[in-house]
């Protein structure tokens, strides 16, 4: 379902606290992780408001669609949050690079996940070492579950992913993004979700921004 008017979004701006808030609207290809995932923080005068996949069109052109779909202002920031895996193999090269073209012609960041978001999550306990020869995002899963015990991506815990770790999971995506070659779609393991949350942090009030979260603004 798109948001068609500005009353129908997620976030309530008739109160005079919330009016200035900074909007972050992110389509995903993903139906539940994201969504989670980044319900579980709360950052003062930030909202990050998650569209996720839906009736199983997750290629990136109907991601970028429903974006599209969404009204907001110019200085709502948007982003697409995508995975490589095999979207980005075969026949389906040619269109996801495609939509990835016309994101960036109009605007709209991109934060890509080889092979898939799960890896951004691994990140949050494993360091990069870990995750460089994970060959799918089947064996991602199945390191996460090896790690934290269990996995469900349908009932993410909050307590697996503290606010903390966020600076440090950014931190070894980077190191991790620095190492792999192919360019807008890398040739290795890698998640710029930091990119995102970068994003979030340098847009938050400095005063107000959580402790945990400064160090990303010198990353």
């Amino acid at each position: 379902m798109s948001l068609t008017q500005r009353k129908a979004r997620p976030l309530v701006r008739d109160a005079a606290s919330l009016r200035d808030d900074r909007l972050f609207i992110v389509a995903c290809d993903d139906t539940y992780a994201p969504k989670q995932y980044f319900e579980f923080f709360r950052i003062p005068r930030v909202q990050v408001h998650i569209v996720p996949t839906e009736y199983g069109k997750s290629s990136a052109e109907h991601v970028l669609a429903r974006l599209e779909n969404i009204d907001h202002e110019e200085d709502d920031e948007l982003w697409l949050l995508l995975d490589v895996d095999h979207y980005a193999e075969g026949n389906h090269l040619k269109t996801f690079l495609t939509a990835l073209t016309k994101a960036r012609q109009r605007g709209v960041n991109v934060a890509l996940s080889k092979p898939c978001f799960e890896l951004w999550l691994l990140l949050h306990h494993e360091d990069e070492p870990a995750v460089v020869n994970l060959a799918s995002c089947a064996d991602v899963e199945a390191t996460l579950r090896a790690k934290l015990g269990q996995y469900n991506k349908t009932k993410l815990k909050e307590e697996h992913f503290p606010l903390g770790s966020v600076s440090e999971a950014c931190r070894r995506a980077i190191k991790l993004d620095e190492s792999v070659t192919g360019g807008e779609i890398p040739n290795g393991n890698t998640s710029r979700v930091y990119l995102l949350w970068q994003s979030i942090a340098s847009k938050a009030l400095p005063l107000q921004l959580p402790r945990e979260l400064r160090t990303l603004l010198d990353l």
